[in-house]
């Protein structure tokens, strides 16, 4: 009777496990919303831009795949995630499981992350000089397009990027320091305008330096204001989610004794460290543009 069972059971089914194991309806649902980013134009456009822009070496490899090299002329000594004698990378995911060798670029990939650190951490880039052609401007009107991220000084280990990650704030200034970000988003108007070359851009920037220097210290007033929204927006998300989970525990420890005292005083430390980061977090001036308007 006993190798009888045994038997029945070995070649049975065990329905609790195969649940757990395929995930049901969100694992594939997850499936599903992975393979939609693939071949994402948008990390593709992202990504050979930055490629460019560094100046990394780009040979067109066939097969949806191309080989990257340092090259001589970057704009960085390296360039994060990538090795010294380059390596061969695709968007195509069949193609990247068909060759060990070829790297599948995603969001995650360390040559995308490293090329996202990179633009947020190097000076280059931060500063830029645009011509908007609108001819329902008057010509040589300008604006000042700033972006301002909060930064915060807290250890990794706090959890404060759950709650208040790096957050850009992007303002949109006329000649009077007049906020229009609300009424023009970044899109469209950055497809409105034309780079400038670099002397012209100099001698531009050197007429009107007394403007933009009045402009960003409006700019600076703006941004701290903003500021104190993100900064209650995020001690909001933080005090539902912690309060609420600490609630839980105190809830459990009145039925259950094996929930500890430090468990609890250790949630309740963390939101009060928590609140004391937010609100010590500041503003810096990130990036800015300045825009002209030109008729030709």
């Amino acid at each position: 009777m006993h190798a009888h069972l045994k038997a029945e059971l070995e070649q049975g089914r065990d329905r609790l496990l195969e649940m757990h194991s395929n995930g049901g309806s969100k694992a594939r649902e997850l499936v599903e919303e992975i393979g939609d980013e693939d071949g994402d134009p948008e990390l593709v456009n992202f990504a050979i831009g930055l490629f460019d822009t560094i100046g990394l070496g780009q040979e067109d490899k066939g097969e949806n795949q191309i080989i990257l090299t340092p090259s001589d002329h970057m704009l960085v000594p390296s360039y994060p995630g990538l090795p010294a004698d380059g390596c061969t990378v695709t968007f195509d995911r069949d193609t990247a499981l068909s060759r060990d060798d070829v790297h599948f670029l995603s969001w995650e990939h360390p040559i995308i992350q490293g090329g996202m650190d990179l633009v947020v951490s190097e000076s280059v880039g931060t500063t830029a000089v645009s011509l908007l052609k609108n001819k329902a401007l008057p010509v040589g009107t300008m604006f000042l397009e700033l972006v301002y991220v909060s930064t915060v000084q807290a250890p990794k280990q706090s959890g404060i990027t759950r709650f208040l990650p790096q957050t850009p704030i992007r303002m949109l200034l006329d000649g009077k320091g007049n906020d229009l970000s609300a009424n023009v988003a970044f899109d469209t108007f950055n497809r409105q305008l034309a780079p400038l070359g670099r002397h012209l851009a100099s001698k531009m920037v050197g007429s009107v330096q007394n403007q933009i220097h009045a402009l960003i210290q409006a700019g600076d007033n703006i941004a701290e204001r903003e500021l104190e929204n993100v900064k209650a927006a995020a001690n909001e998300e933080m005090n539902n989610t912690l309060r609420a989970e600490l609630d839980r525990l105190q809830a459990l420890k009145a039925v259950n004794p094996n929930i500890r005292d430090d468990e609890l005083e250790a949630l309740e430390t963390q939101i009060g460290e928590l609140t004391g980061y937010i609100n010590s977090a500041q503003v810096q001036l990130d990036s800015l543009r300045v825009v002209v308007v030109s008729h030709n």
